[in-house]
């Protein structure tokens, strides 16, 4: 009996061998790139209008919301880990132990409520780079991350720019600074960050071969709108940094289009911002007077005429395009930019030294150093034309002595408020540095200092990989944006306002991450079984724990607070109660409890709840004083816990005012005193 082989299939003579059949996508990773630009601009439009997510209620939901997205991209993604590439989980890991360490630092800060919140932030940093990368983007998806950037920055300057300018249609309060336009992020440095994010994003789109004609004409539009914004805000730092990221966008993207785009959009971009400087009584505490209104409805047909007119130019120079593509390669190879880049720097120099500039540096340079204010108040025009350093460097100063009491670990996170309120120089309250990493040198030490300078410079790192082929110019706009990001948060406390922040981390994610089908190496190809889904789903809801605690912690203060002042010691003390429920590390809830207690006429009850508030927040002026309050309200002797509130806020009024009214007096005299007393919220 014979046996056949089985026929083989006829092969075509110079035929490649069969190719391995490409997986089909899952559910999320067949999310299309609107999409992703839709969830970032939907994150960052929230948290713009919630006051720049710098209270604990907005980052929390914003946590939590993190939070189920990245447990369906866990259940439901085919492979959810193959996109994790060393360049993702290198800055992806330092910023997960960042925020351990944040949390750790509570057990020699004494402040477990400061530093949990301070986790949380940070935890909501992690959460988002996780997902964004976990999404297994397609070459199309960092584009359209930037194309949802752009559209949130324009929304949000929008708004803020209607209120400044139409006053009558959109009117607003503002409790510090009206001169400054601030709304919706409530502080007017974050908001022009955000204007010369969203300027840069738009200076993309308008000059990227890779988008549509639409994208390109919107991202010319929207340019005038945004520098009028920025130009409103007087933010001096981010005006400079808007020439910084324009200069780095130019020579690391080196987009064929740009000379097009600053054809058509610098003049009529230039127009609005002066128009907006002159603008005097917009920019003033009477913006929504009728003289303001009627000035401001002028500038905003200014700012209109030359939106169109930049979207039209643009339109005409569109025909442009295929000569300018035959034409600009050769002045944008590399050696031609550098070459360029030191001629100018050389001319630069040879110029200024012939004009005298080192002189006027050296007097610039002295003025920043020992110039504290920067314009006066009521004419904001005037910081323009300031070097001061507005009280930066001595709220700097202030960290770095904390750091030098403990450069191991620092103070503990949260707590340079306090640090400040026992150092300061000057009667001003300051919460924040103004500098990411001063700030984190002072509370978390060196260890900090370097796991947060690490996440940042591996994210470049990573950045910087990817600049080559037909993408170079996608990761050129990132890295212009990042740049400007991270030189802003060393003079700023951005890294407390996740509206202006957590887009980084996000497009890091997108851009660092493996796409579907590329020859990036993957830590994990294997499609994961359901257990170990599921397990690591189990892990994302634990972490969530802590965001949803705040939040509901949160909202029950708030409540507790409304009620405190209508009066309603019932509700304040429930709610109260209700947000310790929830989180029971936190000082604020016992200090109202005791605050009503000592109302009621519950001396011992009210002197409980605030030495529970003290063993929270040791170190507060604010928890030390309300012991005092409550005492005297009792008849006990206050001085004592106001020595104490003294050494750690030499300079708080309130604290001199009491101290000067129960010293030598007796028990009636403190009672007295206790009622008409000051609180310190």
């Amino acid at each position: 009996m014979s046996h056949k082989p089985p026929p083989v299939p006829p092969v075509a003579v110079g035929m490649p061998p069969a190719q391995p059949q490409r997986r089909s996508p899952g559910p999320l990773e067949a999310l299309r790139g609107p999409a992703v630009g839709a969830v970032l601009a939907a994150f960052t439009v929230y948290l713009g209008f919630n006051a720049g997510g710098f209270f604990p209620g907005a980052t929390a939901n914003a946590a939590i919301a993190v939070c189920l997205l990245l447990v369906l991209a866990i259940m439901l993604v085919s492979r959810p880990f193959e996109s994790f590439t060393p360049a993702l989980l290198v800055p992806l890991g330092l910023l997960a132990l960042f925020a351990a360490w944040t949390l750790a630092s509570a057990l020699w800060s004494g402040a477990s409520g400061r530093a949990l919140l301070e986790f949380d932030r940070a935890l909501l940093y992690v959460l988002v780079f996780a997902f964004f990368g976990i999404l297994v983007p397609g070459k199309r998806r960092l584009e359209w991350g930037l194309r949802g950037l752009a559209a949130a920055a324009v929304a949000i300057c929008l708004a803020g720019w209607i209120t400044r300018v139409a006053a009558d249609v959109w009117p607003i309060a503002y409790d510090i600074h009206p001169e400054r336009l601030s709304f919706p992020l409530t502080y007017w440095n974050a908001l022009g960050l955000l204007a010369t994010l969203g300027l840069l994003a738009c200076v993309h789109l308008s000059s990227s071969g890779r988008e549509g004609r639409p994208a390109r004409l919107l991202g010319a539009a929207a340019l005038p709108l945004l520098a009028s914004t920025l130009l409103l805000t007087f933010s001096r730092a981010s005006l400079g940094l808007m020439v910084v990221g324009l200069l780095v966008y130019a020579v690391v993207a080196r987009p064929r289009r740009l000379l097009l785009t600053v054809a058509a959009a610098a003049l009529p971009a230039a127009v609005a911002m002066v128009a907006s400087y002159r603008a005097s009584i917009v920019s003033s505490a009477g913006f929504g007077s009728p003289a303001g209104v009627a000035q401001g409805h002028h500038l905003a047909l200014v700012v209109i005429v030359c939106a169109l007119a930049a979207a039209a130019l643009r339109a005409l120079l569109e025909r442009g395009d295929r000569r300018l593509a035959e034409w600009v390669p050769p002045v944008f190879e590399p050696r031609t930019i550098a070459a360029a880049v030191v001629g100018a720097a050389v001319v630069a120099i040879l110029l200024a030294a012939a004009l005298g500039a080192p002189g006027w540096l050296r007097s610039e340079y002295d003025n920043f150093v020992k110039g504290d204010v920067v314009g006066h108040a009521q004419e904001p025009r005037a910081r323009l034309t300031s070097s001061g350093n507005n009280g930066r460097i001595k709220q700097w100063k202030v960290s770095l002595e904390s750091f030098e009491e403990d450069p191991l670990i620092g103070t503990g996170a949260g707590t340079y408020q306090l640090q400040w309120a026992r150092r300061r120089p000057y009667r001003f309250t300051v919460i924040d540095a103004h500098s990411l990493y001063i700030e984190v040198l002072g509370e978390m030490g060196i260890v900090g200092f370097l796991l947060i300078v690490g996440v940042v410079v591996s994210i470049f790192v990573g950045l910087g990989r990817r600049l080559r082929g037909e993408e170079r110019c996608v990761y050129g706009a990132l890295i212009a944006l990042s740049t400007v990001w991270a030189l802003h948060a060393g003079v700023d406390w951005d890294w407390e306002m996740p509206a202006v922040t957590l887009w980084f981390f996000a497009l890091a994610g997108l851009a660092l991450a493996k796409p579907i089908g590329g020859r990036r190496r993957a830590l994990a190809t294997v499609e994961p079984g359901r257990v170990l889904r599921i397990a690591a789903a189990v892990g994302v809801g634990v972490l969530a724990v802590t965001p949803a605690a705040i939040a509901i912690s949160q909202a029950r203060l708030n409540d507790a607070v409304d009620a405190f002042d209508r009066g309603n010691c019932n509700g304040a003390v429930g709610s109260a109660l209700d947000s310790l429920d929830a989180l029971k590390v936190r000082p604020e809830p016992y200090e109202l409890i005791g605050y009503c207690d000592a109302r009621a006429g519950q001396g011992e009850l009210a002197e409980r709840a605030m030495r529970n508030a003290i063993e929270r927040d040791p170190e507060n002026w604010e928890t030390h004083y309300g012991l005092a309050l409550v005492r005297a309200a009792a008849g006990r002797d206050p001085l004592p816990e106001l020595g104490e509130a003294h050494r750690l806020d030499p300079l708080e009024p309130r604290i001199a005012e009491m101290i000067a009214a129960t010293r030598g007096k007796g028990p009636r005299e403190w009672e007295r005193r206790a009622e008409s007393a000051r609180l310190p919220f």
